[in-house]
């Protein structure tokens, strides 16, 4: 079975369930039933124009987010993949399309549907389309351009998404549950490695662990936290994960502000994410779909960074965690987050129910089956 990924950069979720789908699929290929996977980053590579598209999103995600609702009203009303005569480097995609010929068709991405899942149709009658969705909760926020009745599939990742599609006139037989597209590492049998990564990156087993979490474009406000934390004089050791940007981290490994009694290890891009949350008291994140499902798949409390305001992207999360029953509140200014990591030293307990919530929450379903689906669909089609 040869998969074709459609991705692209904006924000760090899509690219991450792309990833996924390659880990996903090196482990489930055998020789008797191979799977090859090809990723195409579809926006930046149809034109410049989408490309500079890409970077405005992640300039704004990374600088102001409430500017965001611009951004994404201005999308809804004007898409950029709607008809395929309209489609920037169409040529490029057929060409693609005849040099891969893959037999399914994946879309991680809102904005490429409709337009390419009909030259996809046209190049390779025979490929099944089928869409992966993150997102978790509908409502403004939810990008009516993830939803394209044309396609063999919607697979969403909650079933509260799932039903969003159908409201915005998916065939409701067309549509499948499929929980979250997380790398493997994240439904590995549990392995008890907290010690030896604890003494790795120099962590005493008592003392409350924080992990400041970033995005895939280094978008973070630890300087900020940290010096919050600081002030209100609290006990507890830091993990500041700083991605790909290089200059963070050396900023933040000469940190000299600390006065109290805050251990601080700043750390670069990490592929053991699963690890380093479990070994993590709580999660400091921005409100998007992929940190905050690999935080439900390990327990970790989420407290919410919406320092610079919540993109409408974000907003859909919150109000998925809030519908079930999780109380979601948003760090607003850096002593917000100061005032909650207080609370949880303070009350143990409070931090075990956050913690079992975020467990509660954890799909049935596991791209295992995912998979599976994609391998129907590829019989069918």
């Amino acid at each position: 079975m040869r998969l074709l990924v459609l991705s692209s950069s904006t924000g760090g979720g899509h690219d991450m369930r792309a990833r996924s789908i390659v880990s996903w699929a090196a482990a489930l290929s055998t020789e008797e039933r191979p799977i090859e996977v090809s990723r195409y980053q579809a926006l930046e590579s149809s034109s410049r124009l989408y490309g500079f598209g890409v970077g405005l999103y992640n300039w704004i995600q990374k600088r102001c987010p409430w500017l965001h609702h611009v951004y994404f009203n201005w999308l809804e009303l004007f898409q950029i993949s709607a008809h395929e005569k309209l489609l920037l480097g169409r040529r490029r995609f057929e060409a693609l399309l005849a040099a891969e010929k893959p037999d399914v068709i994946i879309s991680v991405h809102a904005h490429t549907n409709h337009a390419f899942r009909a030259i996809a149709k046209r190049v390779l009658p025979g490929v099944a389309y089928v869409c992966y969705c993150g997102e978790m909760y509908g409502g403004y926020g939810f990008s009516r351009h993830w939803v394209d009745p044309g396609a063999d599939s919607f697979i969403g990742a909650t079933p509260e998404i799932c039903e969003a599609a159908r409201q915005l006139k998916m065939p409701a037989s067309q549509i499948k549950y499929g929980g979250f597209l997380l790398s493997p590492t994240f439904y590995e049998k549990e392995v008890d490695e907290a010690p030896k990564l604890r003494e790795a990156l120099e962590l005493e087993a008592d003392r409350f662990t924080l992990l400041l979490s970033t995005g895939a474009n280094g978008a973070q406000n630890h300087a900020d936290l940290l010096a919050a934390l600081d002030a209100a004089g609290l006990r507890l050791q830091v993990i500041a994960l700083c991605g790909r940007n290089e200059a963070a981290q050396a900023s933040l490994s000469e940190y000299k502000s600390l006065k109290g009694d805050i251990r601080l290890c700043a750390l670069g891009y990490r592929e053991d994410m699963a690890a380093l949350m479990s070994i993590s008291d709580a999660m400091v994140a921005r409100p998007g779909t992929g940190t905050t499902s690999e935080a439900i798949l390990t327990g970790c409390p989420l407290l919410l960074n919406t320092l610079g305001g919540v993109m409408p992207q974000e907003w859909i999360t919150v109000k998925y965690l809030r519908a079930q029953g999780f109380e979601a509140e948003c760090i607003k200014r850096p002593r917000d987050l100061a005032r909650q990591v207080a609370e949880l030293i303070e009350a143990p307990s409070k931090l075990a129910e956050m913690r079992a919530k975020m467990v509660a929450l954890r799909p049935e379903p596991t791209p295992r089956e995912i998979f599976e689906y994609f391998a129907e669909r590829h019989l069918q089609a």
